[in-house]
């Protein structure tokens, strides 16, 4: 699965004037890679995903997936929002089967698939739980289990552990890193962490200020299976470093300091 963006454009057109929020994006991601977007807020990342995903179609430029034009189609990726949007009225179980149940999968099959799964992903004793009933992390993996079943092999991510406390964020990347190897899914991640981006990633595009183009595209240099080692390690900080700078090169140039 090879899924590429060229050269999109996008324009939000309001009362107050135009917002220009993407200039020429160029994007791949291949079968079982994790790519993550990085860059200022604001600057369009969940633009990119919601015209991968055909929630929102370009006003320039294309949207392939195996070379077969998807631009504003849907049902092609599982996508995350940033909230996790379970739905209050439902148990665990049943939000876990709603994409499915959208695509057609019969109920009772629904079901019975997404309690296999309970256990992989922590919520073996929460299946009968309400939303209001369960931790951040719990609501997350709840969140993740209805990505899984939607049954895509692209999983778009949009800043899942965003709203976590700093241990329970650790512990779902690695949990998160455990359900890529058993799954093998391809996924696309936004997050500002750079920390959060490295640790997960095979590569990293570094996005400008709105309107955003791509900057940089960095490879992350480092085995799998990752470890919480690798942080601390020189790989690991030069990454970091050189990421920190781009990320600041341009509000430097606007401010006229250089980055520090």
């Amino acid at each position: 699965m090879n899924m590429l963006l060229r050269d999109i454009h996008k324009t939000y057109r309001g009362p107050a004037g135009d917002l220009p929020v993407l200039q020429g994006i160029d994007l791949e991601i291949h079968t079982g890679e994790f790519v993550s977007l990085i860059g200022p807020s604001g600057c369009g990342k969940s633009t990119i995903f919601n015209i991968l995903s055909g929630l929102e179609v370009p006003d320039q430029g294309r949207v392939t997936l195996d070379g077969k034009d998807v631009t504003g189609r849907t049902g092609h990726v599982s996508y995350m929002m940033q909230k996790d949007c379970l739905l209050p009225w439902r148990t665990v179980l049943d939000n876990a089967i709603l994409g499915a149940e959208i695509r057609g999968l019969p109920r009772r099959e629904a079901r019975a698939k997404a309690r296999d799964l309970l256990p992989l992903f922590g919520l073996a004793d929460f299946a009968d739980e309400y939303p209001s009933r369960l931790s951040g992390g719990m609501r997350q993996r709840a969140a993740l289990l209805r990505t899984a079943m939607t049954g895509r092999d692209l999983w778009l991510l949009d800043e899942p552990f965003g709203s976590l406390d700093a241990l329970t964020r650790e512990q779902m990347q690695d949990w998160l890193l455990n359900i890529r190897n058993r799954f093998g899914h391809t996924i696309g991640l936004i997050t500002h962490s750079i920390d959060e981006a490295i640790y997960l990633s095979d590569r990293i595009v570094v996005l400008t200020p709105r309107p955003a183009r791509v900057k940089e595209v960095v490879t992350v240099d480092l085995p799998r299976p990752r470890s919480r080692r690798m942080v601390t390690q020189e790989p690991f900080l030069r990454c970091k470093e050189r990421l920190w700078r781009l990320l600041h090169e341009e509000k430097a140039a606007v401010s006229g300091e250089p980055p520090r």
